[in-house]
C-alpha cells in the first residue's frame, strides 16, 4: 500500500513539476520573443537606411530585462535578415525575407 501510494505521489509530482515549468517558460517565452522582435526592427531599420555595421551599432537596441538577441544579416546574399531573443533558457527566433 505504501509502495502504491508513493508511486502515485512521485507520477503526480512530475505532472506538476512539468506544468509549473511551463508556466514559468511562457512569460520567458514572450520576453524572449520581444527581444527578437526589437533586433529584426532595429536590423530592417539599418538595412532600409543603408547604414554600415559601425553606424548601425549607434541604433542598437539595449535590453533592459535580462534578455539579449543575436541577429545575422544576409542581406546582400539572400535578402533575409534572422533574429534570436534569449531569456534565461528559452529562445524564439524570427526571420524576414525581402
Amino acid at each position: 500500500v505504501l509502495g502504491a501510494v508513493m508511486a502515485s505521489a512521485l507520477f503526480l509530482m512530475s505532472i506538476f513539476i512539468k506544468d509549473f515549468r511551463q508556466s514559468v517558460e511562457t512569460s520567458e517565452s514572450v520576453k524572449a520573443f520581444y527581444a527578437a522582435d526589437s533586433a529584426m526592427e532595429w536590423r530592417i531599420y539599418c538595412n532600409l537606411n543603408g547604414l554600415d555595421g559601425t553606424e548601425c551599432k549607434e541604433f542598437k537596441p539595449d535590453m533592459n530585462n535580462g534578455t539579449e538577441y543575436n541577429s545575422q544579416d544576409n542581406y546582400s546574399e539572400d535578402r533575409n535578415i534572422k533574429t534570436i531573443g534569449i531569456s534565461k533558457k528559452v529562445r524564439r527566433g524570427l526571420e524576414v525575407n525581402f
